[in-house]
């Protein structure tokens, strides 16, 4: 069977290409019900950890989720016993430390290990604080306990137009640029060539820069009042899982799509092309929306609840607009490496297996020719399992 896209010849029984990853059953279009990263799911599928993770299989992806889901489950439980500074803690670094142990556990860069992401985090907090201190208590510490306070004592009349600009509108730009710096930085580097790498670092700056922002903003936790406290414990479930949590996946998300575009889709980096620009311009867009969305809702009725849901919407069509970007990026790439005389890097030199569905993976293979995973999308550790599962099998 002939590839209509690469004219690639494939087995009778392929259900995609193994070069380009084009669907050989039904139409091209098809694709879009068939994640390149994770067959299992489609590519409009609001589905957090094969997104923002996406060297998982169901498997690891599986393990990952009962651990944030245990994690939550913490925090909540140490919101509900009024241990506010534990459970701020824990919610503001919940994603950036298990996207640091997903780093790790995939070991995505053999040759630069996990301690590159640790200094992009340390880099990247460290420009939070400065950024956090700023805003909320070197210069603007006055506009912000107002604007702070301003939905629990009165109407929308009571709103600051210029405060809501300046902690809705410009900080969240600011908090972007400092996140995308050091990521776009790293991307530059010859071993770091992939749109996925791109990602990989806009997540673990954007999850940083909020962690650390959280820390500054709720200091007074930390340092005022005891360790244990009964007032609002409600209101404090709802700020904990929306400013914390969903603020985190929101930055991180963000950052990621403006990362990745800077990354581009071949070997080699784009820069800052239009592309970029665009999509950094889509990111940081939402980003703003996300901040205005929460602080008008404050002014209303069941106003954090209203943030939460408003939160949780944004942070959908983030993760949507990167499954979307990977998924074409993995693709068009492969039509290019497809079309190029000789091998390229990302394909198998050795009939393996393929990690999600564990059907044979032909020589020179980029995509399942079963399921249409991306090969491209595995780590080196799943990789290097699948070379020794080739190995034992033929001998």
């Amino acid at each position: 069977m002939t590839c209509p896209t690469c004219a690639t010849v494939n087995p009778e029984v392929a259900s995609f290409c193994h070069r380009c990853g084009t669907s050989l059953r039904g139409s091209a279009s098809t694709r879009t019900a068939t994640y390149a990263v994770q067959s299992s799911e489609g590519v409009n599928q609001f589905a957090l950890i094969s997104t923002i993770m996406p060297h998982t299989n169901r498997e690891t992806a599986d393990n990952y989720r009962w651990a944030m889901i245990a994690s939550a489950v913490f925090i909540v439980g140490a919101t509900a016993f009024g241990l506010l500074p534990v459970a701020i803690a824990a919610a503001a670094f919940l994603v950036p430390v298990s996207y640091l142990v997903y780093i790790y556990d995939v070991n995505l860069w053999e040759d630069a290990p996990a301690p590159v992401v640790i200094g992009l985090f340390l880099v990247t907090g460290a420009l939070s604080v400065v950024v956090s201190l700023v805003f909320f208590d070197w210069v603007f510490e006055s506009q912000y306990q107002s604007f702070a306070a301003g939905g629990s004592r009165g109407g929308i009349d009571t709103l600051s137009v210029p405060a809501l600009l300046l902690f809705a509108v410009l900080l969240p730009v600011v908090a972007q640029v400092v996140a995308n710096v050091p990521a776009a930085l790293l991307a530059t580097r010859p071993q770091f060539d992939d749109m996925i790498d791109g990602l990989t670092f806009g997540v673990a700056a954007g999850t940083a820069y909020a962690a650390f922002e959280t820390i500054v903003v709720f200091h007074s936790v930390f340092t005022t009042g005891g360790l244990r406290t009964t007032d609002g414990l409600a209101t404090w479930f709802v700020v904990i899982v929306n400013l914390m949590v969903v603020k985190s996946l929101i930055y991180g998300t963000a950052a990621g799509i403006a990362v990745a575009a800077f990354s581009g889709k071949g070997e080699g980096y784009d820069g800052f092309t239009v592309s970029y620009v665009k999509n950094f311009a889509f990111a940081t867009g939402m980003t703003v929306l996300y901040w205005l969305g929460v602080r008008l809702a404050a002014y209303l009725p069941f106003g954090q609840a209203l943030g939460l849901l408003w939160g949780f919407l944004v942070l959908a069509v983030l993760v949507i607009r990167i499954r979307v970007m990977l998924q074409a990026a993995l693709l068009e790439a492969a039509i290019e490496d497809a079309a190029k005389e000789g091998h390229s890097k990302r394909e198998t030199f050795v009939e393996t297996f393929c990690p999600e569905c564990e059907n044979m993976l032909l020589v020179g293979s980029q995509f399942c020719i079963a399921c249409g995973t991306s090969v491209r999308s595995t780590s080196h550790q799943a990789r290097r399992q699948m070379s020794e599962a080739a190995e034992g099998g033929a001998s």
